[in-house]
């Protein structure tokens, strides 16, 4: 929940398009502000300043370039008011009054209409969201806080749907990939926050928001059934590195454990009983273990019988394997094809059994 209300409560917006010039140009005009007071530029998504300029009789210029269009504020030394600004290497005016700078009215950017759209369409809902979201958790009563939770996801999935509807009417537009980006943690699955991203056209997948939709989506997929299985090299317990690739050809199920994880050595009786049955039939177990001590692991392939190839970097949950494959708890597994296609993901018992009876029989 405090994930959701911290996303939300990021100041959602758009980037002004770039023109093919050699940088920014912001010339304001905020009356009332004091002569001499400092202006800065600042990035966003990074917090750096990127430009500054000092007021006279509320006129200043800020000047600088960009490397992609991104969300900035405008801020004034000694204030604690600001106003955003979408920003590429473009000129754009700012103007308003001292009294209200964050209302301050910027022209000259297409994409700055385009932000204004979406504060109009999503403020509104933002405020349900987040009044909805700060109510449920110090609440006490079962029902009410049940009452709040419908609530609560009623208006997220009109946010989300409002949010699709902005993408296909704005596709090109850099809006849209910040207003996915932001709230993305909304979102019920990776499918559907990729479904969305692969509309946006490639006028708006040239910013950072885009940028970084395009990496967690494709870190999410990473283990993921459907997908290939990325290669790694661990030692062995003689000390010999082994390379997932020298089991092509074959049916492997990567087995994350320990010997301190109790749940594991209850599951590994499942795992003897599928490797005997159909490791005469293209069908091989890797495991990886994420043990510290090498005693300890070595004691435990022994009192357990796991007759299979066992790797591990003794890194505990460091292990560079558990890591490549993002695994947070143990026991974990992946079963792969002999082309290294992941099939199958966190199968134990009789679902393991179940599975590949039907792909060796």
């Amino acid at each position: 929940m405090k994930k959701i209300c911290i996303a939300l409560l990021l100041p959602l917006a758009g980037i002004a398009q770039t023109r093919q010039n050699n940088g920014f140009e912001v010339k304001g005009n905020i009356s009332g502000l004091k002569d001499s007071t400092v202006v800065y530029l600042i990035n966003g998504m990074n917090g750096k300043t990127v430009a500054t300029s000092t007021a006279r009789k509320g006129v200043f210029t800020l000047r600088g370039s960009v490397t992609s269009p991104e969300l900035h504020r405008v801020g004034f030394a000694g204030r604690p008011e600001a106003f955003e600004i979408f920003l590429g290497n473009e000129s754009v005016t700012a103007t308003g009054d001292v009294t209200t700078i964050a209302n301050a009215v910027i022209k000259g950017s297409p994409t700055q209409d385009d932000y204004q759209v979406y504060k109009d369409r999503f403020n509104p809902l933002k405020e349900k969201v987040v009044g909805t979201a700060t109510l449920i958790d110090p609440e006490k009563d079962p029902a009410r806080k049940d009452s709040l939770v419908k609530a609560f996801n009623v208006y997220k999935n009109e946010v989300i749907a409002t949010a699709a509807n902005y993408v296909k009417e704005r596709p090109a537009s850099p809006v849209s990939a910040f207003i996915l980006f932001a709230i993305s943690p909304l979102m019920s699955s990776i499918e559907e926050l990729e479904a969305n991203y692969n509309q946006l056209q490639p006028a708006a997948l040239q910013n950072t928001y885009a940028k970084a939709l395009a990496s967690t989506i494709e870190n999410s997929k990473i283990g993921m059934v459907g997908t290939q299985a990325l290669p790694f090299t661990q030692k062995d317990t003689a000390n010999k590195p082994v390379s997932l690739a020298s089991f092509k050809g074959k049916y492997v199920l990567i087995d994350f454990w320990a010997s301190w994880c109790r749940p594991c050595r209850m599951e590994n009786p499942n795992v003897v009983k599928a490797y005997t049955q159909y490791k005469n039939k293209n069908f091989t177990v890797l495991g990886v273990s994420l043990d510290q001590s090498k005693e300890s692991w070595l004691k435990a392939i022994k009192e357990d019988k796991l007759t299979w190839t066992h790797v591990s970097d003794l890194q505990y949950w460091n292990n560079a394997v558990a890591q490549l494959y993002r695994i947070t708890s143990i026991p974990a597994n992946l079963l792969l094809d002999p082309t290294g296609k992941i099939i199958g993901k966190d199968l134990r018992a009789e679902e393991l059994q179940e599975t590949l009876k039907n792909l060796l029989k």
